[in-house]
């Protein structure tokens, strides 16, 4: 279902988008970077605490349940992710700031482990290899100083833009199957303290959706398809759920950026040659119904 819409609404996207396209990677960066900046300078002074913990008190790694106070030696983090921050706020040595993100986020695997890898690691490296490939775009001191050190001459290759969505969708993936299915006591007590009322749909079930739409919205992401419906679908529902909750919308500055680039930019397809008809013969699959 999802390639045929993905198959008949392509030309009408890139129409829509034609513009808004040309211009994506002078305006695009400048979003994320922003997004990521706050999301950084936040953390990095305890301004996203966890819930309970008295806010500008500890200093996390990119997410509240990362706090620096629960690893011995690690404060310097805190600085590193500040001066980091003040980088990306003024696009100052945007791709230097960028090898900073990935550095950060491949310590936070070392340090915290298993849970920073799968849930929240490749969401901060992909915007930042974002970064990596095009620069800090408008309004930067990059592009007022113009340093030629600063510029990438030859554009990047198409294994470095799949990386980005394999990565960026993975990662949904694997928070729909490692938080949501394996532990869906959690999201059933976070919205049943929220009292969302879901058309009077049974919260257990309501949580089974979430999982499913999650899982599918990422990994169409990772091939690439569907990409700025995809985008905009979660950039809505973030939206949603922060007002809902109450939760400081700097807490997914990263992947709001991410989104605004990704819905502005589009995405690139692993098979641009996969249709309805040939997902059918690859699975040998004759009717819709037999899925």
């Amino acid at each position: 279902v999802s390639l045929n819409i993905e198959q008949r609404a392509r030309y009408a996207e890139k129409l829509a988008f034609r513009k808004i396209s040309s211009s994506s990677l002078d305006w695009g960066p400048v979003l994320l970077r922003l997004g990521c900046a706050v999301t950084l300078g936040l953390s990095a002074f305890g301004g996203l605490p966890r819930h309970g913990t008295t806010l500008w008190t500890e200093p996390t790694l990119f997410v509240p349940d990362m706090q620096l106070s629960l690893v011995i030696g690690w404060d310097w983090l805190a600085t590193a992710q500040y001066i980091i921050a003040i980088m990306l706020l003024f696009g100052f040595a945007i791709r230097l700031a960028s090898l900073g993100v990935i550095g950060l986020a491949l310590i936070g695997c070392v340090v915290f482990g298993r849970d920073f890898i799968m849930h929240y690691a490749f969401h901060f490296i992909a915007p930042a290899l974002v970064l990596l490939i095009c620069g800090a775009g408008k309004l930067s001191l990059d592009a007022l100083i113009n340093w030629p050190a600063l510029t990438l001459k030859k554009p990047a290759p198409k294994v470095l833009w799949y990386l980005i969505q394999v990565m960026t969708g993975m990662t949904f993936v694997a928070l729909a199957v490692d938080v949501k299915f394996l532990q869906p006591t959690l999201l059933i007590a976070i919205l049943d303290h929220a009292k969302l009322n879901f058309f009077y749909i049974p919260t257990p079930w309501v949580a089974l959706i979430m999982m499913m739409i999650e899982f599918l919205a990422g990994a169409l992401l990772a091939l690439g398809y569907l990409v700025r419906p995809i985008s905009l679908f979660l950039l809505g529902a973030m939206i949603f759920f922060a007002v809902a909750l109450g939760e400081n919308p700097a807490l997914h500055g990263n992947l709001f950026g991410l989104m605004l680039f990704l819905l502005a930019h589009g995405g690139k397809r692993f098979y641009p040659g996969l249709t309805v008809m040939r997902f059918r013969r690859l699975f040998k699959i004759r009717k819709l119904g037999e899925l």
